[in-house]
């Protein structure tokens, strides 16, 4: 909603507004405009930093899967509209890079033998990734839960 450039154009048409207002309105009116187009500013600029803080803040979900096709289909697919370009497969799971920072990964949780752990025929998995990725992938997952 509130991208950076958003919020420039936003301050810039307010400020070319408020200036217009000071030659063409009374003093009382301009100064009104002049506190409202403040607020506004202060809201869009917090708005941003808010999103942009917490949309890339880095969060996990344990997740059941029928098969390890879902890790390769869905979560490569969202890491994907992330910006990755390099996926890394371990003993482990997935990681994902985006240029040399790695961007997420994907756990295979394992028992004490180092067998993938199965509960009800599920895979266990873990992710890390972007927070608003991780929604992604919840949203996609329950999708896929209703056309059962």
């Amino acid at each position: 909603m509130f991208s950076g450039k958003n919020v420039t154009i936003l301050t810039i048409v307010l400020l070319i507004i408020l200036a217009l207002s000071f030659v063409f309105l009374e003093k009382k009116w301009s100064v009104s405009l002049a506190l409202i187009f403040s607020a506004v500013i202060v809201f869009a600029i917090l708005i941003w930093l808010n999103d942009k803080h917490y949309n890339e803040q880095m969060s996990s979900r344990v997740i059941s899967v029928d098969s390890l096709d879902f890790v390769h289909d869905v979560v490569t697919r969202q890491m994907n509209m992330h910006g990755i370009n390099k996926i890394v497969e371990t003993d482990d799971g997935i990681e994902f890079y985006k240029g040399k920072h790695k961007a997420g990964e994907v756990k295979f949780r394992k028992d004490e033998n180092g067998n993938l752990v199965k509960v009800d025929g599920k895979y266990i998995i873990e992710i890390y990734a972007p927070e608003y990725i991780l929604h992604n992938i919840d949203h996609e997952l329950w999708s896929l839960i209703g056309k059962k």
